[in-house]
């Protein structure tokens, strides 16, 4: 039971859209689009796929570490080493704070 008191409107509309097509035009526009649906569905997951193996790499290199403001000045230091040296640095500051 429907509490909103809304009709069938949506399907009408969907099945207006449709009412102009003979049998064979109308299956012939299904089967146009479950083609263009596996299609981008096999477009996602390819997508998904690459963007979780660009994630692990990126990961193994320790990029997911947001970037230091003096990050220039390490450009040698490899990226894990990075956060290291700035952990350091912030606690040399803290120490000579009076």
């Amino acid at each position: 039971m429907r509490v909103d008191g809304g009709g069938d409107a949506a399907p009408r509309a969907a099945a207006a859209e449709f009412a102009d097509l003979s049998d064979n035009e109308l299956l012939t526009r299904e089967a146009e689009l479950e083609q263009r649906r596996v299609t981008v569905r096999d477009e996602r997951q390819r997508l998904f796929s690459e963007r979780r193996n660009s994630k692990r790499e990126k990961s193994r290199r320790g990029l997911f570490l947001p970037p230091l403001h003096d990050d220039d000045a390490d450009s040698d230091a490899l990226p894990r080493e990075r956060p290291d040296a700035a952990l350091a640095k912030s606690k040399k500051r803290r120490q000579q704070r009076p």
